[in-house]
């Protein structure tokens, strides 16, 4: 039997609750017109076992393309076999040729999973529709199972945490922009290198939303980022007005 409605009724929250503690099995998907966006989140036995977002179809490869673990050369030959024919899914592929191993995709999953979970902790408009589905068919070395419990507890504190910034970081519709200098003495600045990236990406035209999707982070990382750029006179905040609202 389905269980959907609109997420303005029972919250995203509430629906990631009612699966875990009904242990549900199948596949929940959350739509969102405003956002021009939708994601999947794959349960069994009410834990969460995958999940994809269409903004970021690809993340997995992402990551591991980002973290040096395998190169686009790879990446593009294990979809190249998915074209062929072949069912298993990339991280299976990479591990079957000695590309990555089975530790790496249990990391790195999770690190996926998460991200799409919190993206979509955070949308407050939509519909959702789950579905009940027999378990997905996963290897037993490359399956990844994260708690639903945990996740709901961490996005309720990301989202509490998020709240603390509302006052220069209402939503991810803000505009960051470089600050124009000033004529005083010239100072030196100490950035991270999530800082340095995050910072290469804007120009004035590019909101929150949009600079996490380019650097495949999720809205929050990047909010706290940008929050904690603001004391260094770099950048500037300029609110406005369109684009995905943080829930």
């Amino acid at each position: 039997m389905a269980i959907e409605g609109p997420l303005r009724e029972l919250g995203i929250h509430d629906v990631f609750q009612l699966l875990d503690l009904s242990r549900k099995t199948g596949t929940l998907r959350i739509t969102s017109p405003e956002r021009n966006n939708e994601g999947s989140v794959f349960f069994d036995a009410g834990t969460i076992v995958a999940a994809t977002m269409k903004s970021n179809p690809h993340l997995l490869g992402t990551i591991l393309e980002r973290s040096g673990k395998a190169t686009a050369a790879d990446l593009a030959r294990a979809t190249a076999m998915q074209r062929a024919g072949d069912k298993r899914r990339v991280g299976e592929i990479l591990v079957a040729h000695g590309i990555v191993t089975p530790r790496d995709i249990d990391r790195f999953m999770r690190q996926q999973i998460e991200t799409v979970v919190f993206d979509l902790m955070s949308w407050s408009e939509g519909f959702f529709s789950f579905t009940e589905e027999p378990p997905r068919p996963i290897r037993k070395d490359i399956a990844v199972r994260v708690s639903t419990e945990s996740l709901l507890m961490e996005g309720a504190r990301r989202i509490d945490e998020w709240s603390r910034m509302a006052d220069k970081i209402p939503d991810a519709r803000v505009l960051p922009r470089l600050a124009p200098l000033d004529d005083g003495p010239e100072s030196f600045i100490d950035l991270l290198p999530r800082e340095w990236e995050v910072l290469s990406v804007i120009d004035g035209e590019r909101n929150l939303h949009e600079i996490g999707k380019r650097l495949v982070l999720p809205e929050f990382e990047v909010a706290k980022i940008i929050y904690g750029m603001l004391s260094t006179g770099l950048i500037e905040i300029t609110p406005h007005d369109d684009g995905p609202k943080h829930g």
